[in-house]
C-alpha cells in the first residue's frame, strides 16, 4: 500500500471519528430542549441555554467548514473560495469562542471552567495569529497558525473520543474501590477529558508541523 493510500485511510478514520464524536455531542441540542442539556444550566442566568446553543452550533460549523481550508487544490485553483472559507471559519471560531467564554464562566466545576477558558484563549489567539499572518501575506506562518487553530476546534471531538480511554484508566487505577455506578465515574472523567484532548491535540499538531518543516 502506497503512502498516499495510507494517508487517505488515516484521514478517513479521523473524519469518521471526529464527525461521530461531534454528532454525539450535538444530539441533545437539536430539539432546542433545555431539559436535554448535558450541561448543568444556571437558573439565575436566563441566557445560559441560548448562549450554550450558539456556542455548540458555531463550533460545529467551524468543525465542518474548517477542514476545507487545508485542501491544496482549493488554495491553488480557487484562492478566492479559499479566502471565503477561511473568513467564514474564523467568524464561526469568534462566535464560538465568545459564547464559550460566557458559558465557561457559568460552569459549576472549577477544573472544567479553567479547561474551557484555556481552550477559548488558545482558540482566539491562534485564530487571530492566523488572520494576522494572512493579512501580512506571510502564508507559511498563516498555514501553521491555522493548523494550530483547527486543532483547538477539534478538541471538542477529541475530548469525547478519549473519554472511553479515560474511563478504562480510572477503573484500572481504582480496582480496589467498590463500584458505585457509572455516574460517579463519569463525573470524575469529565473533569479531565477536555484537558486530555487539549494536550493530545497540541502534541500531535506540533509533531505534524515539525515534521512538515523537516521534509522541506
Amino acid at each position: 500500500m502506497s503512502n498516499v493510500s495510507k494517508n487517505k485511510i488515516g484521514w478517513m478514520i479521523i473524519v469518521v471519528l471526529t464527525l461521530g464524536a461531534a454528532g454525539f455531542a450535538i444530539a441533545p441540542y437539536v430539539l432546542f430542549d433545555p431539559v436535554q442539556s448535558r450541561v448543568s444550566l444556571n437558573p439565575s442566568f436566563n441566557l445560559h441555554y441560548p448562549f450554550l446553543l450558539v456556542h455548540i452550533f458555531a463550533s460545529l460549523f467551524a468543525l465542518i467548514v474548517g477542514w476545507l481550508q487545508f485542501l491544496p487544490g482549493l488554495r491553488a485553483r480557487r484562492p478566492h473560495v479559499h479566502r471565503i472559507v477561511g473568513r467564514s471559519y474564523l467568524a464561526f471560531v469568534a462566535i464560538g469562542s465568545i459564547t464559550g467564554l460566557i458559558v465557561g464562566m457559568y460552569t459549576s466545576s472549577y477544573i472544567r471552567q479553567m479547561a474551557f477558558l484555556s481552550l477559548v484563549a488558545l482558540w482566539l489567539f491562534t485564530g487571530w495569529q492566523g488572520y494576522r499572518s494572512a493579512r501580512h501575506r506571510k502564508f507559511e506562518a498563516h498555514s501553521v497558525w491555522m493548523t494550530r487553530n483547527y486543532a483547538m476546534t477539534l478538541v471538542a471531538a477529541s475530548a469525547r473520543i478519549v473519554t472511553p480511554v479515560c474511563i478504562l484508566i480510572y477503573l484500572a487505577g481504582h480496582r480496589g474501590v467498590p463500584f458505585q455506578g457509572v455516574e460517579p465515574i463519569l463525573n470524575q472523567v469529565l473533569e479531565v477529558n477536555i484537558w486530555v484532548g487539549l494536550v493530545i491535540n497540541i502534541v500531535i499538531t506540533e509533531w505534524v508541523i515539525v515534521n512538515r518543516f523537516k521534509k522541506r
